[in-house]
């Protein structure tokens, strides 16, 4: 990954295969670290972070709403169940 400069290290490109990058962004931090959100400037991809793989289900509706106040469609996000084995 590479920040770019100016954004505060809020703007990453990833680069996976060369020489084509993709632009990722952090939409947003919890105060406490504890969620995170990473989006992409086109709003066509998101993923919602969390330390606790199972957030209560406050958190995870205030953190759809975050998203879709940011551009993001909170019709087409997922909530992927987290299940360690």
């Amino acid at each position: 990954g590479f920040v770019v400069e100016g954004t505060g290290n809020a703007v990453w490109k990833m680069q996976f295969v060369w020489p084509f990058k993709a632009d990722y962004r952090i939409v947003h931090v919890d105060d406490d670290y504890r969620y995170t959100i990473i989006g992409r400037n086109a709003r066509d991809y998101l993923w919602i972070m969390s330390r606790d793989p199972d957030p209560p289900e406050d958190d995870y509706e205030r953190l759809v709403e975050i998203a879709a106040a940011q551009g993001y469609d909170p019709a087409e996000i997922r909530r992927v169940p987290q299940r360690w084995e």
